[in-house]
């Protein structure tokens, strides 16, 4: 098996470029915020006085304290990037109050989950009640306590004053709760997102040296995820996304870190499973900007509808953690298509998702004609892509250069330096990428040794690249190659590549009517400019959604297979042509910010025009007028609809039917509808046929607005039905109560929505 090793951060340098702007405004934004306010959760759950009052948002409704072990990833991993003494400091800060937390605590136990000693003390004694997302009534305690491990994890890798200590008690009072727990019991906790747990211990493993960790790492694995994938199912739709993702990591690290520390042969069966699921979501599930889920879900591989015509696109924390995996499963293979999909993920998708200017983050990005985006305002929301985001430009050197045996591998022609100390050698990147079609390299010995330089010319090259070595023609490296110069190295060796951009029409990976326009690495988007919105998010539980008016796709301009051919560009601008031959003016997405856009076209194949506006405008008709009239919605069993409404249940049960996700109750579920405007007049309800008889009584305000038995249906038809609020509801919180009657349970429930009145 392949052992490739990537140059540590602090082996390499960003020069210059999109990526080291994003690296410097992302250090401005980690530096402005308060280390007292990040520690507020904790010290409370210490029982110490604070010194500050804590964020708001999701750092004061329940993930209370996840922030903080995302920012104090990101200040280690940034002073790995640049040795800055500054962020140094704020991350041994950080830590300090770390420990100050868990010494008083005195189990070894430092959190900032809400009534989180509790809640350990339960699950031990074992009074475990899971559920998709609560465990024991808080919302993803495992998933929140994993930020904080991997906070020290990447404190002790950086030797961040402190972090090993805190880590090692951590770890010491973590194996103390497990030891309590069956197989059974921890398969129960795993039921709730365990975030990316599993491969925490596998870094803890790595760099302890002791292999005893990665016992742990794999009781942490969800068995009901991994065995299918394991055999090479792809088993994803209608699955959470991000969820599963930092598993898949987990599993590829600890397949990795087992060899490395001669633990045994690795396992080929989590190495299967890891790459199963890169498989599906890279090369089935992933649209061109190298992104996948829709409203945090997978959706079916072959029907990518939802994709283009949803306001809620992919989620930037699982092309982070997407990226995570290709740089695992490179390591282990030394396959270069992990580091393709990652150019594309890195250059299209995560460069876009940071404001410039203030440093917002992005949660949702739409790939629906004519949306737009929001970014989360300073100090406000901390949501989890806001934590992944704050990472994300910390870490854009750790892909970039490689070593194996004898090989120096330059993997992205980022602007960079970098230097392998074991052989003495500097290399010097200058590639003005991501928007130039040359790259010079810079090769710079000590002393003279014989080595090999492989560089990785990329699969958007138009047929090959033209390579010289000290200006000697080098033969011809086809796209996706790699340029492998073997020879003894003395004093400044220089490298030129000319790599032309290959310009072309990306179609949706279900084959459906819709693409996309590349340019070399980048994907080109339309701006549609509107100065009506607000782009950065409200701070409310449901702000990190665009829940501005959708626009008609009508609207869309419509490509055809004749588009391809017309696409140039001009400096930094290009320009395609749509089936009629109008001219659009197009840049690339990663820059395109505080605007609609339309990253994804509508797509005639066969050159009917008429027939693909028709079914645009069929679209609008079934959509448009309710996306209007909806005030408030609920998809159930989908996390944050659920969390951001507050619904709570006894017996009650989530699931998914292919893509469509359920919640279903054999008692009560419990919600609230916003009606900021005081305008609803309705609700409507929908949900799944059921081979049995059901039942429905609903409440709104205290009032009975539906009871019904249900006859059996079948088991894919859905039902709507609009009900009519009673009129003394005028309430800003509607509170919702949905019953199951006798000793029937409740049909399959999919969502809910507050409806204005048509017309208003």
């Amino acid at each position: 098996m392949t052992s490739i090793e990537l140059l540590a951060l602090s082996d390499v340098d960003l020069d210059a470029g999109l990526f080291r702007r994003a690296q410097d405004r992302v250090r401005e934004t980690l530096l402005g915020l308060s280390v007292d306010r990040l520690l507020a959760p904790f010290l409370r759950e210490a029982g110490l006085p604070r010194a500050a009052e804590p964020y708001g948002g999701w750092e004061s409704t329940g993930l209370d304290g996840h922030t903080a072990g995302h920012v104090l990833s990101a200040l280690s991993t940034l002073t790995e990037s640049t040795g800055d003494e500054q962020v140094r400091a704020r991350a041994e800060q950080l830590v300090a109050g770390l420990r100050e937390c868990q010494v008083a605590g005195g189990t070894g136990y430092v959190g900032g989950i809400p009534d989180g000693r509790r809640l350990w003390d339960e699950l031990r004694s074992g009074d475990i009640r899971e559920a998709t997302f609560h465990l024991n009534d808080r919302w993803v305690p495992l998933y929140n306590l994993h930020k904080t491990f991997a906070g020290l994890v990447d404190a002790s890798h950086a030797r961040v004053a402190g972090a090993r200590d805190v880590l090692d008690d951590l770890v010491r009072w973590w194996d103390a709760v497990l030891a309590d727990l069956d197989d059974e019991d921890v398969a129960r906790i795993l039921v709730t997102e365990p975030g990316g747990l599993c491969e925490t211990f596998a870094q803890v493993a790595a760099l302890t040296g002791d292999p005893r960790h990665l016992l742990t790492a794999r009781r942490l694995l969800p068995r009901d995820l991994v065995e299918p994938l394991a055999d090479g199912r792809d088993v994803l739709d209608g699955l959470h996304a991000n969820t599963q993702a930092p598993v898949a990591v987990g599993l590829a690290a600890i397949d990795r870190v087992e060899r490395e520390l001669a633990a045994g042969p690795g396992d080929d069966r989590l190495r299967t499973a890891a790459q199963t699921f890169w498989t599906s979501v890279a090369r089935r599930r992933s649209v061109a900007i190298g992104a996948a889920s829709v409203r945090e879900n997978f959706h079916r591989a072959d029907d990518f509808e939802t994709m283009f015509t949803s306001r809620e696109g992919p989620e930037s924390c699982l092309t982070y953690n997407m990226v995570k995996l290709s740089a695992e499963l490179f390591r282990t293979t030394g396959d270069d298509a992990y580091l393709a999909y990652a150019e594309r993920a890195l250059a299209n998708h995560l460069l876009s998702t940071q404001h410039p200017e203030y440093g917002g983050f992005v949660y949702f990005s739409s790939m629906r004609p004519a949306h737009y985006r929001t970014y989360s305002a300073r100090e406000e929301g901390f949501w989890c892509c806001v934590g992944t985001g704050l990472e994300t430009h910390t870490r854009h050197g750790a892909l970039a250069f490689s070593t194996a045996g004898d090989e120096l591998g330059v993997n992205l022609l980022l602007d960079a330096t970098a230097r392998w100390r074991d052989r003495g050698v500097t290399v010097r990147v200058r590639s003005g990428y991501p928007l130039s079609e040359r790259a010079t390299i810079e090769v710079e010995t000590t002393a003279p040794v014989r080595f090999t330089v492989a560089v990785r010319v990329p699969t958007w090259v138009d047929g090959a690249a033209s390579a010289t070595v000290d200006g000697e023609l080098q033969a011809p490296v086809p796209a996706g190659g790699r340029l492998r110069v073997d020879r003894e190295w003395a004093g400044v060796t220089t490298v030129h590549l000319d790599l032309p951009a290959r310009a072309w029409l990306e179609p949706s990976p279900d084959g459906g009517p819709w693409a996309q326009v590349l340019w070399g690495p980048l994907v080109l988007a339309h701006r549609v400019p509107d100065d009506t919105l607000d782009y950065v998010a409200a701070p409310t539980r449901m702000g990190h959604i665009a829940a501005g008016p959708l626009r008609p796709l009508l609207d869309a301009p419509v490509l055809g297979p004749q588009s391809a051919a017309t696409i140039t560009r001009t400096g930094t601008t290009f320009a395609v042509r749509d089936v009629e031959g109008s001219p659009l003016t197009l840049e690339p997405f990663a820059t395109l910010h505080d605007t609609r856009y339309v990253a994804a076209w509508p797509f005639a194949r066969d050159g009917d025009v008429a027939a693909r506006r028709t079914a645009l405008a069929a679209v609008d008709r079934a959509s448009l007028g309710l996306a209007a009239r909806t005030l408030d919605e609920v998809a159930f069993g989908e996390q944050q609809p659920e969390v951001d409404h507050g619904v709570v249940g006894a017996r009650s049960t989530t699931g998914h039917t292919g893509d469509l996700r359920w919640r279903s109750t054999t008692r009560d579920l419990r919600l609230t509808l916003f009606d900021w405007r005081s305008t609803a007049s309705s609700i409507q309800l929908e949900w799944l046929g059921d081979p049995g008889t059901t039942s429905l009584r609903v409440w709104v305000a205290g009032q009975v607005v539906l009871d019904d038995v249900l006859p059996p249906g079948e088991a894919t038809r859905r039902t709507v039905r609009e009900i009519d609020l009673p009129p003394a509801v005028r309430e800003v919180e509607i509170p919702v109560e949905v019953h199951a009657t006798g000793d029937l349970s409740t049909p399959r429930l999919l969502g809910i929505r507050l409806l204005a009145a048509a017309g208003d």
